[in-house]
């Protein structure tokens, strides 16, 4: 049975399990009803101060269940556009998060899968991890992954991979910007770790702000931005977190956040 576990872990952090041990982890319907139901609750939590998403078993994610798109076929208009808004809304409270989202690959991360790698704000994997969009093998057009991957890569590199399907490695990955880190797969654990740790260092509320405005400037002309961001900075100056961050280091000590 497939399935989204949330489990909560020390400081803050939940990790979100992708677990369909029969298909890879494979996305079932389920599973992606269950992210659009899990993700919320953790977003509305304010003791939560990271997203951690990996697949049961040492593997990611292997991409949709294709079983379940052939069974849509058949189905009544009403069920496909209630599932697509699934897909959707699946996008929206990954890439939306208030908090930090991190997804850790290990071995694959193919179709949806390489999507939620690219939804996420941070995004490690283990150094012989594959990557890709095979969707057109299977007669599918990936309408979902074009958007996030011209905020993320040019044209032609997006074209490349979409209109091939080919896998990529972890490298080529990291060079297109799919991915933040590539490490040995023995050193993935230390590396989560580490990115953690430096979250941790940080007020929460700065970092909720930092991730909202880089989303807002997406919709923005690089003049409209830098307007924005200078409005928004002449508001904070007076903000508690920066007094306690300023003062802290002036005084060579850790900064105790709200």
């Amino acid at each position: 049975m497939s399935e989204i576990q949330v489990e909560r872990g020390d400081q803050g952090v939940a990790t979100v399990w992708l677990d369909n041990p029969a298909h890879l982890n494979a996305l079932s319907n389920s599973m992606i009803i269950g992210l659009c139901e899990e993700m919320p609750r953790l977003a509305d939590d304010g003791s939560c101060r990271a997203i951690v998403i990996r697949g049961r078993g040492g593997v990611f994610c292997a991409g949709r269940e294709l079983g379940d798109v052939k069974a849509l076929q058949s189905g009544e208009r009403d069920a496909v556009e209630r599932m697509y808004g699934y897909l959707q809304k699946m996008n929206e409270v990954i890439y939306y998060s208030p908090h930090p989202v991190i997804s850790v690959v290990e071995k694959y991360a193919f179709g949806i899968a390489t999507m939620l790698v690219s939804w996420s704000d941070i995004a490690l994997a283990e150094e012989g991890a594959m990557f890709g969009y095979p969707e057109v093998h299977h007669g599918i057009t990936p309408y979902g992954a074009v958007p996030t991957m011209l905020n993320m890569m040019n044209q032609k590199a997006m074209l490349d991979l979409l209109l091939t399907g080919r896998k990529i490695g972890a490298a080529e990955a990291l060079r297109l910007g799919i991915l933040s880190r590539a490490v040995p797969i023995d050193q993935l654990a230390r590396e989560l770790d580490d990115v953690l740790q430096h979250l941790f260092r940080g007020s929460a509320a700065a970092i909720r702000r930092s991730k909202q405005f880089v989303r807002e400037c997406e919709t923005l002309t690089y003049q409209q931005g830098m307007a924005a961001a200078t409005e928004k900075a002449v508001l904070g100056v007076g903000s508690l977190e920066m007094r306690n961050g300023i003062d802290a280091f002036l005084d060579k000590q850790e900064a105790k956040w709200s």
